[in-house]
């Protein structure tokens, strides 16, 4: 009976979320509805889904996930993702939206004046997407796998359901279904967790629990560990800061939203709040990780599929009925965060790699392109999804190749006016390779003197390489004018 109730509460939540959808479709009217929502959305719907993008399967499951392995320390992954948002609101959302732009590799084919580097930052950036989308589909499938089913099943049929979605109405129906999502799924978290540091007789019941599960030698860490923020130690965390945070600043994925926003204003307090909010709601995960383990009648399985530990504490918790509710919340959310995904990948296909090259084409088949885009590249998803176990080990190693060769030609390119589109292509290039030669290193344990610390050494050293190679052949070459349009945005190239 309980098996029931939960499967008529999430069939009943997907079909409305899927409704609204279908509701959002009657706003597609061309191909900047679909991938842009007309570039009109208000400062609810802008926050909602610049925080949805992050809050879904790395920010809650994966989040989650640490928080069963190493406590407290865990929080840092979700603190990092708001503190990246908080800084693009600062700093660049406003002269990026400014541009009305509708790609990242826009902006650096604007800014150096170079096709081929809007190739490579596009593929580089459609690469990290499709990792991102596969990463999320395994959360979405850990929430199938509570239920008893099989986590390929589950992944088969959270997958169908976010490509329905985005194929309905594009960004619409995302930013819609976000608001929606964010709400209740922020709630279900704060209640989930709070309720179960009630049941377990608070901090100290937490204590208690870890401590005998210790002795009984279930936990990968001492229990003292678990209340450590520190736990992963200052360089870890000051590395996991600086890697999360260097995608959020260059991801396709929120420069989309920002595109969207209703305007240089909205955009900017919409990042801004969306960081702060994210920031407030980091730590939740990772407690919420820790009170499942402790309130486990089988805490070998968390410790075994720690991604399983949000949606088997929502049960746990709120019972069948109220508990699937806020678990079909953290299902839709985590779909949400992929469909957005999607109408990123999307609009790389078409506006970076098909439009440029079909100028006169119509905007009709533009807009077909895209729903077929969309399919293709959720199909694909789900393939590379089904190779990987690990939440954040996917989403981090899909952010390192994109990052590494990304981040520094474009940020150095909007504050140093000497960059150079040879110097750019460079640094790309090379940060990039430099990036995936140490991922394939790390996987096939080969000089694991090298790249066996915290994966963000990756980010960090490739990064640096790239802004090595950057800055010595900037210099080497000649810089070419820059657009006014640019220049106007932003001040400190003229």
């Amino acid at each position: 009976m309980d098996n029931i109730i939960i499967w008529v509460v999430i069939s009943g939540y997907l079909l409305l979320m899927l409704f609204v959808s279908l509701y959002a479709k009657r706003f597609i009217k061309s191909s900047t509805d679909f991938l842009l929502a007309g570039r009109n959305l208000g400062i609810f719907l802008t926050t909602a889904t610049l925080a949805a993008t992050h809050y879904g399967g790395g920010f809650i499951l994966g989040g989650a996930e640490h928080g069963v392995m190493s406590g407290l320390g865990g929080i840092w992954y979700g603190f990092a993702c708001g503190f990246g948002l908080l800084l693009l609101g600062l700093f660049l959302a406003k002269p990026m939206r400014a541009l009305a732009l509708f790609t990242v590799p826009e902006v650096l084919e604007l800014r150096y004046n170079c096709r081929n580097i809007r190739y490579i930052s596009a593929f580089l950036s459609l690469v990290a997407l499709i990792g991102i989308i596969a990463a999320l589909v395994t959360g979405a499938s850990s929430v199938f796998q509570v239920l008893g089913i099989d986590p390929f099943w589950g992944a088969i049929i959270s997958t169908i359901i976010f490509i329905a979605y985005t194929a309905a109405s594009g960004l619409w129906a995302v930013a819609l279904t976000d608001f929606i999502q964010v709400i209740i799924g922020s709630i279900g978290v704060i209640l989930a967790t709070a309720l179960a540091f009630m049941k377990v007789g608070g901090v100290n019941g937490i204590s208690t629990g870890l401590q005998a599960l210790q002795k009984a030698n279930v936990l990968p860490i001492s229990a003292d560990q678990y209340f450590n923020f520190g736990s992963a130690g200052i360089g870890t965390i000051a590395l996991i800061l600086a890697g999360t945070t260097m995608y959020t600043l260059i991801g396709q994925d929120f420069y989309q939203r920002l595109f969207a926003a209703k305007n240089e204003v909205v955009a900017k307090n919409g990042a801004i709040i969306a960081g702060v909010l994210l920031m407030i709601l980091s730590f939740l995960p990772a407690l919420a990780g820790m009170a499942a383990l402790v309130l486990s009648n089988d805490p070998a399985a968390i410790l075994a599929s720690p991604k399983t530990a949000i949606p088997q504490l929502m049960i746990t918790v709120f019972g069948s009925g109220v508990g699937a509710l806020f678990l079909a919340a953290i299902l839709a959310a985590v779909m949400s965060t992929s469909d957005s995904l999607l109408t990123a990948s999307t609009s790389h296909i078409v506006k970076d790699f098909y439009q440029p090259n079909n100028p006169d084409v119509d905007d009709k088949k533009i807009l077909n392109l895209s729903i077929l885009s969309t399919i293709l590249v959720g199909i694909f998803a789900l393939i590379v999804s089904l190779k990987f176990d690990s939440i954040l080990t996917l989403m981090v190693y899909s952010y390192d190749v994109y990052t590494s060769g990304v981040f520094i030609p474009l940020i150095l390119g909007l504050v140093w006016k000497r960059a150079t589109k040879e110097g750019a292509l460079s640094g790309m290039v090379i940060g990039s390779l430099v990036s995936a030669g140490l991922i394939y290193a790390r996987e096939a344990n080969i000089f694991t003197n090298i790249v066996g610390g915290p994966w963000e050494l990756i980010y960090a050293g490739s990064a640096l390489v790239s802004l090595i190679v950057m800055v010595i052949v900037s210099l080497m070459t000649k810089p070419q004018p820059i657009s006014p349009k640019l220049k106007e945005a932003f001040h400190k190239i003229q």
